[in-house]
């Protein structure tokens, strides 16, 4: 069974512990990460596992490793030394393990820890990516069973972290710890059990301290919206394809919260990919039920799908996709969660004849689009790519520009209300407003579909020029509920993503997905 450990990353023993008080009943054991630490802290640590109140590693990481101690390797070994030496019979008093290199092979340190009962975690660190032979680089950590291997390698894709799934799935059962960094790495942190991993480890955030390595998260996050502690191996995987900013999705906390609220045993996680061919490898292997997609993966999807709904063929794009018999089928959720959202908003579903226009082509610009046809509104096309825009259009009947002076007039014509399905302004993606050079006089309804940052630049300008205004929020909720359905085929339970929602709202998300 794996176990959550919380790395710690304060300048002061002092302010570790005040983190570690925090998130006490939220995780096993703890990492002081000395490397953190203030100089004149150094020699203090002796008295930390007592004060702790509970197993902890002790680790000097070197800056070569990813960590930030700078020092000769001989002040890190009186440190280490100084920390498991003379310490006190009683071993909840010493720390209860030692992180140390492959390469800092110290007998007489080894000996220490023995004696005063400190195991040794004996780890590699690849911060820049993959061993050259992840077979060697293993079999060299394994050598000593008296010792825990620890191998924290950096995937740089879909195919390098399949092949940290499918090595160690294939390895019989024994303590070892196996951690996955980086963006690409993230699922390994919460499917710590299919690695057979003995450790996931986490920073403490929300405390205000440093992550201690790239791809931590806090144990709130994990314990909180992916329920770590009860994945099991008979847990349904569920997750979200997109590019590097889907870590920051919501989608996970809604659908996982759906699931609890249901007691379902299943978790929903964050996959960013750089091939769909890949990414459809890793499903097969983690035995994926469905997932959602995402920019840039929306149009890209198709080819792959054996069975499409009529609102897929019709719009050109697919969100969501549910294993079947015979392969991959393909929906699209985008549509009914804007047309929701936009009922919402307008106080009505009659816009025949209403004058509209659509800023982007992309695959939310497609669901858009089906929407506003459907519903009768005259619509124009503005995208700064004037092939998508025109090929948008055309599929609609619509009338379309590049960002060029025909934009002006068509905007003239068609602002009625304005429809903002570009990344542009989105937290993590492209900054400014897409409309900057266009002036609004206060009759426009905008919505924006992007959700996070709640309000944009673009927003923001519309509603200082009296506009009335809606931001993604609404559609994101509709289009997730009706995926839930599509995923489990129950309805998503009320008030679920209350809580999520509204911290999103508040601004609670830094790193978004953003866009539905």
């Amino acid at each position: 069974m794996s176990r959550l450990c919380l790395s710690l990353t304060a300048s002061t023993i002092d302010g570790n512990l005040a983190a570690l008080e925090r998130y006490r009943d939220t995780v096993d054991l703890c990492e002081l990460r000395v490397d953190c630490l203030e100089p004149q802290e150094w020699f203090a640590i002796r008295r930390f596992p007592r004060l702790a109140g509970m197993p902890v590693i002790l680790t000097v990481r070197r800056k070569a490793d990813g960590g930030m101690f700078e020092e000769g390797e001989g002040v890190r070994l009186v440190i280490l030394a100084k920390g498991i030496s003379f310490a006190s019979q009683d071993p909840h008093r010493n720390f209860a393990y030692i992180d140390i290199e492959s390469d800092f092979r110290i007998p007489a340190l080894e000996e220490a820890a023995r004696t005063f009962g400190t195991r040794i975690i004996r780890s590699m660190h690849f911060p820049k990516g993959m061993p050259d032979d992840l077979d060697a680089t293993w079999r060299q950590l394994e050598a000593d069973p008296a010792e825990i291997p620890k191998l924290a390698a950096t995937p740089h894709g879909i195919e390098d972290l399949t092949a940290l799934f499918r090595y160690f799935a294939d390895l019989p059962h024994s303590e070892r710890v196996v951690v996955g960094m980086g963006d690409y790495g993230f699922c390994t942190r919460v499917l710590a059990e299919g690695l057979g991993s003995s450790i996931t480890y986490s920073s403490a955030l929300a405390a205000g301290l440093r992550s201690a390595g790239p791809g931590h998260v806090d144990p709130a996050v994990l314990d909180g919206t992916y329920r770590w502690r009860q994945i099991g191996r008979d847990f349904a995987v569920f997750g979200i394809l997109g590019g590097s900013s889907v870590l920051g999705s919501l989608s996970p906390a809604i659908h996982n919260a759906g699931f609890a609220a249901r007691d379902l045993k299943a978790v929903y996680l964050p996959f960013p990919a750089d091939s769909i061919e890949r990414f459809l490898e890793l499903a097969d292997f983690l035995h994926l039920r469905a997932f959602s997609v995402t920019v840039p993966f929306k149009e890209r999807i198709l080819p792959w799908l054996v069975e499409r709904t009529t609102e897929v063929d019709a719009i050109g794009a697919c969100n969501t996709v549910v294993r079947s018999a015979q392969g991959w089928t393909g929906a699209n959720t985008d549509s009914v969660g804007f047309e929701k959202a936009l009922f919402e908003f307008l106080g009505t579903a009659d816009l025949a004849g209403l004058p509209c226009a659509i800023i982007g082509a992309g695959g939310a610009a497609r669901a858009v689009a089906w929407v506003l046809s459907r519903l009768g509104a005259e619509v124009c096309v503005v995208n700064r790519n004037m092939t998508r825009a025109k090929a948008l259009a055309e599929r609609f009947g619509f009338e379309w520009s590049g960002m060029t002076e025909r934009a002006v007039e068509l905007l003239s014509r068609h602002k009625s209300l304005i429809v903002q399905c570009t990344t542009v302004g989105m937290e993590g993606g492209p900054p400014g407003d897409p409309l900057d050079w266009y002036d609004f006089d206060g009759s426009e309804a905008v919505f924006d579909t992007i959700y996070n940052p709640a309000v944009t630049p673009f927003l923001a300008r519309a509603r200082a020029a009296g506009c009335r205004t809606a931001g993604g929020i609404g559609m994101l909720r509709h289009q997730a509920e009706a995926q839930f359905v599509r995923f489990t085929g129950l309805e998503y339970p009320a008030g679920a993503a209350d809580e999520v929602l509204a911290a999103a709202i508040r601004g609670g998300k830094t790193k978004e997905e953003n866009h539905t």
